[in-house]
């Protein structure tokens, strides 16, 4: 893996001048400094966040839940200040994995909250041309192998503004690492170890879900219960192989009675009897022999526990118990419809999180190299069915008592439902309602009437002007029905 813009032939040219120091340039120097200090609490890593995603079921269909809800919302790139540059835009998001990698930016922005949910952070590439003057493409890069770059201590390397210095890639073995990524700033202390490669922040946006402290790590909605993960299916685990080993309660004999004393080789007779034991074979026993077995009971303990685990884990993930396992659990409706809420609320707090990010961070820079003054806004749908609905029986009170008309809710009833309808048909639906109310006359109103779209008088089609209505008035269909 390495850069998508060393693969296209784009390198590091420095008499070009990066945004990053074009904009520090214009600010003062702060008298705090963002001080990346070492952090006393150790990190879940990559690699075992994303077990937990592929291995821990609860995990993996809150986590695909979260990422369908948003993704079924919709979304749009709206620049209201300039058309061309909304349209600009709507081109170049279109052709997103020409020139990078071979993805569609609608599985880009899903994969972008799949990383974020997951890892807590997610990485995108702008790749530049052979001049890097222009953003060609994006690139989503797996987060298990993205750093900081750091220094010996393995301090994240800052300049005077607390801003980072660059980013780091860690290459796989087997792949030639030579002339990959950027020059290393001389006197930036960075290091590079195993098969890192350094990469300039100028062509990598980061993205974070939360923060925290000096607000250079992201947090995910895995790691915070991570433990109470890994501790439930460590239960899971003793308990299936207790299951396992027995299936069947087991079974013991009695050896002997008042007129039959047990001896060693009568007991060890039975023990090798019962060890042969099996659910199609058959002994037969003297009478001084009782066979009886051992009920073993579930511990009570064990399920509460099992319980409070995956409680713990749904209040990480942010999602209903009843919904993150399916189950239609008892839970009451009027609750589960408050938790509802709150769910989307939180879904809603990701999405504003990511728009800003994608704002400042990418389309921010698409801007700056095209020389465009105004930045477009991603903007997203309404989350939920609920939130649809509600808005929807909303904006038709508001209709029904006068404070807003039918024109100005259209748009909304439009973008909510997915219909696409041009607007020759809405003007040509609306005249035809309009003047189709009663036999003959209206008919000979729709030939001899054309209908204005779009500035043009258009006669309509449905009806046959040549045609002149024949018969009774009161009966133009001319039938003696009756």
């Amino acid at each position: 893996m390495t850069l998508f813009s060393d693969i296209i032939g784009a390198g590091y040219n420095e008499e070009i001048v990066t945004l990053a120091r074009k904009e520090s340039a214009e600010k003062a120097v702060p008298t705090t400094v963002q001080a990346p200090y070492p952090q006393e609490v150790k990190r879940v890593s990559a690699w075992d966040l994303e077990t937990c995603y592929i291995f821990d079921p609860i995990i993996f269909n809150a986590i695909n839940k979260n990422v369908q809800t948003i993704m079924a919302a919709g979304y749009k790139v709206v620049c209201p200040k300039n058309k061309k540059v909304e349209d600009w835009f709507h081109d170049f998001l279109d052709n997103v994995g020409k020139a990078g990698g071979d993805i569609t930016f609608h599985e880009l922005m899903e994969v972008t909250f799949q990383n974020l949910m997951i890892y807590g952070r997610s990485y995108m590439e702008t790749v530049l041309n052979s001049y890097q003057s222009e953003v060609l493409d994006l690139v989503s890069l797996d987060p298990k192998l993205m750093d900081y770059a750091r220094d010996s201590m393995r301090r994240i390397c800052v300049d005077k503004y607390g801003k980072p210095l660059g980013y780091t890639q860690q290459l796989p073995y087997g792949l030639d690492i030579t002339d990959k990524g950027d020059p290393v700033p001389q006197g930036s202390g960075i290091v590079l170890i195993n098969r890192q490669i350094f990469i300039l922040p100028e062509r990598i946006a980061y993205l974070k879900l939360y923060t925290y402290g000096n607000r250079f790590d992201g947090l995910g909605l895995i790691e915070p219960a991570f433990k109470s993960i890994v501790r439930k299916q460590n239960i899971e685990e003793a308990q299936a192989n207790s299951i396992y080993a027995r299936g069947t309660y087991p079974i013991v004999d009695y050896v002997g009675n008042e007129n039959h004393f047990p001896t060693p080789n009568m007991i060890k007779s039975a023990s090798e009897k019962l060890s042969e034991m099996s659910h199609n074979r058959y002994f037969a026993l003297p009478y001084w022999h009782k066979l009886e077995p051992i009920e073993v009971k579930q511990s009570e303990v064990v399920d509460n526990t099992m319980k409070w685990l995956r409680e713990s884990a749904s209040a990480s993930l942010g999602m209903p118990m009843a919904f993150a396992t399916g189950s239609g659990e008892a839970t009451n409706r009027a609750t589960l419809g408050t938790l509802q809420k709150f769910m989307e609320f939180a879904l809603k707090d990701m999405v504003g999180r990511v728009s800003a990010q994608f704002k400042q961070h990418i389309f921010k820079r698409i801007c700056a190299y095209n020389n465009f003054q105004d930045i477009p806004d991603l903007i997203w749908g309404d989350i939920g069915a609920e939130s649809i609905d509600d808005k929807a029986l909303r904006l038709q009170n508001y209709v029904k008592v006068g404070a807003l008309t039918p024109q100005a809710v259209e748009a909304y009833a439009l973008e909510s439902e997915k219909l696409n309808v041009t607007e020759d048909q809405k003007v040509k639906d609306q005249y035809e309602d309009d003047i189709v109310k009663d036999g003959v006359k209206e008919d000979k109103k729709i030939a001899d009437e054309p209908y204005k779209v779009g500035g043009a008088q258009k006669t309509n089609p449905k009806i046959n002007p040549a045609k002149k209505p024949t018969g009774n008035p009161e009966n133009p269909s001319g039938s003696n029905a009756g």
